[in-house]
């Protein structure tokens, strides 16, 4: 695995967990259990505290999730992407993803979180994804990657 792609995955899902966390707080409770839906069934978009067997099953899955995401928005980008290629690439992600995990995506297998939360906030989960994302592919530009200036 690419360290870009570890980079993106990383980005994506503390960024759309981070968000989950958020919304939850002031919305639902912890939306993180709604993605343990595969699992133990719609019955855990329910449970409103933190559970290592609902919460840590959310999380893990969103994780593994991201790692999906950002092997294609990998590919999608290519070895060195023109700063045109990776706007669009990034802009499109979102859309996406969210067409692919809520319309191809058996309902077992979707990501849950409409369980929970209102479409609003569902986009500003997958923004915060894509957001992450982009942060883990720019670290690893070449053009941001820390060279010593050949005159010092």
């Amino acid at each position: 695995m690419s360290k870009r792609i570890l980079n993106m995955t990383l980005g994506g899902a503390a960024m759309s967990s981070g968000a989950v966390l958020v919304l939850s707080r002031i919305r639902t409770g912890p939306g993180v259990n709604c993605t343990a839906h595969w699992l133990h069934g719609e019955q855990a978009a329910k449970v409103e505290h933190l559970d290592i067997r609902h919460s840590l099953v959310g999380v893990a899955t969103n994780a593994a999730a991201v790692f999906f995401w950002s092997w294609l928005y990998d590919k999608a980008l290519g070895q060195k992407p023109t700063v045109m290629r990776a706007m669009i690439i990034t802009a499109l992600l979102g859309p996406v993803s969210c067409l692919i995990d809520y319309k191809a995506t058996p309902k077992r297998f979707t990501p849950g979180w409409e369980l929970v939360f209102p479409r609003a906030d569902m986009v500003i989960i997958y923004f915060s994804m894509v957001f992450g994302m982009a942060l883990g592919a720019i670290r690893q530009s070449p053009s941001t990657k820390n060279t010593k200036s050949p005159h010092a």
